[in-house]
C-alpha cells in the first residue's frame, strides 16, 4: 500500500480507539439514576437516540458517498465532541435528551463512512482480502480501549459520577485532528443528481434487491440489538447481585479486555467454523447467556456475561466483511448505513419494551423475556437464510 493509504488505516485505527475510549459507560446507569431517570426512561432515552439515527443514518451514508467519507467523518467528530460537552453539563431527562440528539447526529456521519473509507483504502491498492483482518484486529483494539477507559472511568466516578463525562468530552476532542488528517482514496463516486431517489433506490436494493445482503442486514440487526440490550441491564445486574459501585469499572474493563481477545481472533474463528456454523453459533450463545443470568442470578454465574462479549466481539467484524465484499464502492457507505439503521429500528421497539418488563416485573423476568424474544427472532432469520441457501 502507498504511504497515504497506510496512513489512512493507521489514523482510522487510532480514531476508533479514541471513539471507544468510553470513560462514562461503567457508571452511566447510576449517573442516569442520580439525575432522576427510571429504567424505562433510560431505555426511552436510548430509543430516542436510536430514532435520531433512524432518521439520519441512510441520508448521512449517502452524504458520505457523494461528498466524501473524510468530510462526513470530520463532521461526525465535531458533533460527537459537542454532544459530550452538552452531556457533561446536563441535569435531568430533557437536557440529556438534547445531548443524545447531538450525539446521534454525530454518530450517523461517522457510521458507515469510517468502514467504507477503510475498505476503499485497501481496495485502492488491491488488498481487499486484508480488510477482515483490519476489522478483526481493529475491534480488538477498540475492546482494549473501551476496557482501559472503563477501568479509569470507574475510579474517576469516585470523585463524582459527572467526572467521567467531563473527561469524555476532552478525550473525544482528539478525534477531530485525526479526521482532518485522513485522505480520500480514489474510487467510483456516486452521482448526486436525484439524492432522495438515490437514497431510496439504494435502500430498496439493500433490503429487497439483493437477498444475501438483505438477510445479513436483518441478522446483524438482531445480533446487535441482542448484545446492546444487555449493555443497559449489566449494571442493574451488578446491583442485583450486590456488587459495590467501586467494582463496576473494574468488572466492565475485564469483560471488555476479554471481548478484545475474542474480536482479535474473529477472522480465525470464521475460518475455523465456516460461514454457516459461525452465523448459527452467535444467537445460540447469546440466548443461552440470557437464560443462565435470568434463572440463577448470583456471583457464581457472573462469568456467563462473557457470552455477550463473545457475540459482540466476533459477529461485528465478520458481518462487516461479508457486507463490504458484496457492495460496490459508489454505494458502500449507504448500504452500511442501511445495516446500522435496521439495528436501530429494531432497538427502538424492543429496548423500551424490555425496560417496561424490568420495571413492571423484575430484572430476572426481563432477562428471560429477552432470551425468548431474541431466540424467536433469530430462528426466523436463520430459517429464511437457510431456505434461500445463503448459508
Amino acid at each position: 500500500m502507498n504511504s497515504l493509504m497506510k496512513r489512512n488505516i493507521t489514523l482510522l485505527q487510532f480514531f476508533r480507539v479514541i471513539r471507544n475510549f468510553a470513560l462514562f459507560v461503567p457508571i452511566i446507569v447510576p449517573f442516569y439514576q442520580e439525575n432522576g431517570l427510571s429504567q424505562t426512561q433510560i431505555y426511552i432515552l436510548q430509543s430516542l437516540f436510536a430514532i435520531t439515527i433512524v432518521l439520519l443514518e441512510v441520508p448521512s451514508g449517502y452524504f458520505a458517498d457523494v461528498a466524501g467519507r473524510k468530510t462526513s467523518i470530520v463532521l461526525g467528530a465535531l458533533l460527537s465532541t459537542l454532544g459530550f460537552v452538552l452531556y457533561s453539563m446536563s441535569y435531568g431527562f430533557y437536557p440529556l435528551l438534547l445531548a443524545e440528539f447531538v450525539l446521534g447526529i454525530g454518530y450517523t456521519f461517522i457510521s458507515g463512512a469510517d468502514s467504507a473509507l477503510a475498505y476503499d483504502s485497501f481496495a485502492a491498492e488491491g488488498n481487499e482480502k486484508e480488510y477482515l483482518r483490519y476489522e478483526s484486529h481493529g475491534n480488538g483494539f477498540m475492546g482494549i480501549s473501551e476496557a482501559t477507559a472503563s477501568f479509569i472511568g470507574g475510579f474517576l466516578a469516585i470523585v463524582s459520577l459527572r467526572t467521567p463525562l467531563i473527561a469524555q468530552a476532552i478525550t473525544y476532542g482528539l478525534t477531530i485532528p485525526l479526521a482532518l488528517l485522513l485522505t480520500e482514496p480514489k474510487r467510483i463516486m456516486s452521482a448526486a443528481e436525484h439524492p432522495w431517489k438515490d437514497v431510496l433506490r439504494i435502500t430498496k436494493y439493500a433490503l429487497h434487491g439483493h437477498k444475501e445482503i438483505k438477510w445479513l442486514i436483518f441478522y446483524g440487526a438482531i445480533m446487535g440489538t441482542l448484545t446492546h440490550t444487555m449493555v443497559w441491564l449489566t449494571q442493574p445486574y451488578y446491583q442485583l447481585i450486590g456488587i459495590p459501585l467501586a467494582w463496576f469499572g473494574v468488572l466492565w474493563a475485564a469483560q471488555l479486555f476479554i471481548m478484545a481477545l475474542f474480536s482479535h481472533n474473529a477472522d480465525k474463528y470464521e475460518k475455523w467454523m465456516g460461514k454457516k456454523r459461525a452465523l448459527i453459533s452467535f444467537p445460540i450463545i447469546g440466548c443461552i447467556t440470557y437464560l443462565i443470568l435470568g434463572l440463577a442470578p448470583s456471583l457464581v454465574v457472573l462469568p456467563a456475561l462473557l457470552g455477550f462479549y463473545f457475540v459482540r466481539g466476533m459477529h461485528i467484524p465478520i458481518l462487516q466483511h461479508y457486507v463490504n465484499s458484496m457492495v460496490g464502492s459508489d454505494i458502500r457507505a449507504t448500504v452500511l448505513s442501511v445495516k446500522n439503521l435496521a439495528q436501530k429500528l429494531i432497538y427502538c421497539v424492543l429496548g423500551p419494551l424490555i425496560g417496561v418488563v424490568a420495571d413492571a416485573y423484575s430484572l430476572q423476568t426481563a432477562l428471560l423475556f429477552s432470551a425468548m424474544l431474541y431466540g424467536s427472532l433469530s430462528l426466523i432469520v436463520l430459517v429464511n437464510m437457510r431456505r434461500l441457501k445463503i448459508m
